[in-house]
């Protein structure tokens, strides 16, 4: 390989040093009275140079992952745009003893009608394995109770006293829990008295049978004739238009426990009412929103102040891809979901569901939360909703010995995102005791008037905190362009860099040392030299065309 001359080397980086004009590079030339000046400053660039690009770099990386930015709009929004949530409240016990022993009763007169096997030789043995329903509920901690053998006979004996024709275990759990009326009382709304009964709808729910009030979502029931009547009630509800007035002006209800004799041996860690707080069109669960659940502990009282935050996106945010912008649309999430409704909760669901599709290929009846069609678990089903409980809530003692893929079940909904136009609402509980009644009479004034402690009571009162809530609004803002005014806002401030500064750089490894490469394999004999003191463009011309100034 021919070897270039050294002086070439020299003067095409001389002429770089001189030419160009990034900042900081003319000291390079000249000789300093000071020993290792130059080394010292070449290293200082050096350092320089990296530093700015690993923040380039890093810039890049940031708009990559997210070019959204949120912007916190200047405009208070009143509170009466926010829609109120939907309230459920619910008993620590999911099966009434009382109705469960009507229910024991009706079965083993038709078991003893029957020519089949009995499943329990007595109403209380009858009843005591009824208890089994409660296994449907998505409770974490839940044991097997009963072995393949008796839960088929219970099944039959279900099915039979159905007329063969199915029976749904979300409808009889329905059955067996209480009423509303004897849970939810009494009740103020805005100053005026409601007859809670017709107030509140009674449903079931992932954990237990809940009665709702400001419910708005249709009938999820697997009988036409069921899910028309729970429609009907619904729509009889009266219409509540909600107020952001003060505490003095909100909504109210007293809650009642059932008696002591009518509880029955479910599992439940405590005595305590649950609240679940929830968007009014979603299933009657929570899954991601920060409301959450709410233990209200007897002869309390708890205020819970609601706060709305309204949140929205501008149209160019479509152009970037959902998993980025980590939002959806309205058309999105109906397309992903291929229903006309979407929330974050509801994907989470329908996600569940598929995940208990896939390992059992039947669902939890009460967990069903929507009219697509699914095939319902029964008794039989039970072991493997076990085993799918203990997968998906990732409680497995062994689990270093089991499938990876399988341990992490709430990972396969990585694909839920919140939606991108919304209100989202964030409550604060104030907890104060309620004090006893002085005398066996009860109570004489207010909202408790007339009521006793023998069963216990305790209070929820739900209004909006704030008149007025803030506006986020969410907007592209960092495009490629910005992003290249933030490159070169960088490099010109670190050491007066542009675009047309790389071009040159490349011109000088690329074109000028192309040029030296090739003179040098080309002419092995010296040349006469050409008058020309630039080194820029002149040897990038044909030879044909060159001027020779001694002819001039």
């Amino acid at each position: 390989m021919a070897r270039v001359d050294e002086p070439h080397y020299r003067r095409l980086f001389r002429e770089f040093l001189r030419q160009s004009y990034i900042n900081g590079l003319h000291p390079l030339l000249y000789r300093s009275p000071v020993r290792y000046a130059r080394a010292l400053w070449l290293a200082l660039l050096t350092a320089i140079v990296i530093y700015t690009h690993i923040v380039i770099v890093n810039l890049t990386q940031e708009y990559l992952v997210q070019p959204t930015e949120i912007h916190l709009a200047p405009d208070l929004v009143h509170v009466a745009n926010s829609p109120f949530p939907a309230v459920g409240v619910c008993t620590s016990n999911k099966i009434s003893h009382r109705l469960l022993r009507d229910y024991a009763i009706k079965l083993y007169e038709h078991q003893g009608n029957s020519s089949q096997q009995v499943v329990g030789l007595e109403v209380d043995d009858l009843a005591d394995r009824l208890l089994v329903l409660a296994q449907f509920y998505l409770t974490p901690l839940d044991s097997v109770q009963w072995n393949v053998t008796e839960l088929n006979r219970l099944h039959w004996l279900l099915n039979s006293y159905h007329n063969d024709s199915g029976y749904s275990v979300r409808d009889i759990l329905r059955q067996l829990s209480p009423d509303c009326g004897e849970l939810v009382i009494r009740g103020i709304v805005y100053g005026a008295p409601v007859n809670t009964s017709r107030m509140f709808l009674k449903r079931p729910t992932s954990s237990n049978v809940c009665c709702i009030f400001n419910y708005r979502r249709a009938s999820y029931s697997r009988f036409a004739d069921k899910r028309a009547l729970d429609d009907a009630e619904m729509r009889a509800v009266p219409k509540v238009v909600f107020e952001s007035n003060s505490i003095l002006n909100s909504v109210q209800f007293v809650l009642q426990d059932i008696p002591k004799e009518d509880y029955t041996n479910t599992i439940r860690t405590n005595n305590a009412f649950q609240l679940k707080i929830f968007p009014q069109e979603d299933y009657a669960t929570v899954l991601s929103t920060t409301l959450g659940e709410i233990l209200v502990d007897h002869n309390t009282i708890v205020e819970i102040p609601i706060q709305p935050s309204f949140f929205s996106s501008t149209e160019d945010v479509r152009s970037v891809v959902p998993h980025k912008r980590r939002c959806y649309f309205p058309e999105e999430g109906r397309q992903l979901l291929n229903q006309s409704y979407y929330s974050l909760d509801e994907c989470l669901q329908m996600c569940r569901i598929k995940s208990m599709m896939d390992h059992c290929g039947c669902v939890s009846p009460p967990m069903v939360g929507s009219s697509i069609n699914l095939t319902y678990c029964m008794l039989p089903d039970l072991p493997c909703l076990w085993r799918w409980k203990s997968i998906w809530y990732g409680h497995n003692d062994f689990a270093y010995l089991e499938n990876m893929d399988e341990q992490f079940g709430q990972r396969q909904c990585e694909h839920c995102l919140p939606t991108c136009n919304g209100v989202s609402m964030s409550i604060t509980t104030n907890v104060a005791p309620l004090r006893r009644a002085y005398n066996s009479s009860g109570y004489i004034v207010g909202l408790l008037k007339g009521l006793n402690n023998e069963r216990p009571l305790a209070i929820i009162k739900f209004f909006f905190k704030l008149r007025f809530a803030q506006a986020t609004k969410s907007q592209l803002v960092s495009n490629w362009v910005v992003l290249l005014n933030r490159f070169g806002g960088i490099l010109s401030l670190m050491y007066g860099f542009s675009i047309v500064s790389y071009i040159e750089i490349m011109y000088y490894l690329t074109g000028k040392w192309f040029v030296y490469i090739y003179r040098s394999l080309k002419s092995r004999r010296p040349r006469k030299s050409v008058h020309s003191h630039s080194l820029y463009w002149h040897e990038l011309i044909p030879i044909g065309l060159r001027r020779n100034p001694q002819n001039n």
